[in-house]
């Protein structure tokens, strides 16, 4: 069953995702931390999910100091960049993200089986 509230929130994640493929960070960026501010804000309201907001709060920290000019440096391993670290760390969340859209519309199918199931026993 397709539902609005999680197709639009799942069209703002893949907007986050394209967005940290394709500009690599490292460097402040306003043009794409705007972007990447609105596609943050309008995943956070299109589903009133805990989880959910908790995992775009930390996308959008993740973002500002990946598109700073300084705050991804503290961020910097051995072999791996502060960049680099901080967009996989973006990558994670929106994954965690994703699974959890996929948990509500698992929660939201079996409701409406176990309502159509009650409605269809006889003496409901």
């Amino acid at each position: 069953m397709a539902y609005e509230d999680l197709e639009a929130a799942r069209a703002q994640y893949e907007a986050i995702r394209a967005l940290i493929i394709h500009h690599a960070g490292g460097w402040h960026d306003e043009v794409v931390l705007r972007k990447l501010d609105f596609a943050c804000a309008m995943a956070a309201v299109a589903v009133p999910d805990r989880q959910c907001k908790v995992h775009v709060g930390a996308i959008e920290d993740y973002c500002r100091q990946l598109y700073s000019p300084t705050a991804h440096l503290r961020w910097a391993r051995a072999r791996t960049s502060g960049a680099d670290y901080l967009r996989l760390q973006i990558l994670r969340e929106l994954d965690a993200f994703h699974a959890r859209l996929g948990e509500i519309e698992a929660l939201r199918d079996g409701g409406a089986q176990r309502g159509a199931a009650d409605r269809d026993r006889p003496g409901k």
